[in-house]
């Protein structure tokens, strides 16, 4: 017995009523001309002159562009203002539900809440208060 046979006995014997292409209504695509208007998302590069520079960053990811942000300059004239510095940025980015992450020994890596920065399982990544740390000790020598 086939499928349709089943069928066919589990209505009362009526047998399925097949389709003609008249049946069907073919749907139109309506396409527009101009291209969806996304929200431009850029990666913005800044450098960390002097505390007055966290408003930039700060800004920069309210409006959802990744930052990547170079700490030497305030790194080499003054090691207590980067302390501050540094620290007020991970809040500003960590309140926002944004990531941050240090990319090497003088670049921080922040983004908005909807990008996620991935952190390497297999090799023992250095963490961010790590990196900071080891940048704090070269700084004091």
């Amino acid at each position: 017995m086939g499928i349709r046979e089943f069928f066919s006995r589990l209505r009362g014997g009526q047998e399925q009523k097949s389709y003609e292409e008249k049946d069907y209504v073919e749907l139109q695509v309506q396409t527009v001309d101009t291209p969806a208007l996304a929200p431009e998302r850029y990666v913005k590069v800044c450098k960390l002159k002097g505390f007055s520079d966290v408003d930039i960053t700060a800004s920069e990811l309210g409006e959802g562009n990744i930052v990547i942000l170079d700490i030497k300059p305030l790194a080499d004239r003054s090691t207590t203002e980067l302390r501050h510095a540094v620290d007020e940025i991970k809040d500003i980015c960590t309140s926002m539900g944004g990531d941050i992450a240090g990319l090497s020994e003088y670049h921080l890596i922040m983004t908005p809440p909807s990008v996620k920065i991935e952190r390497s399982t297999e090799s023992k990544a250095e963490t961010f208060e790590d990196a900071m740390e080891r940048v704090r000790k070269r700084m004091s020598k």
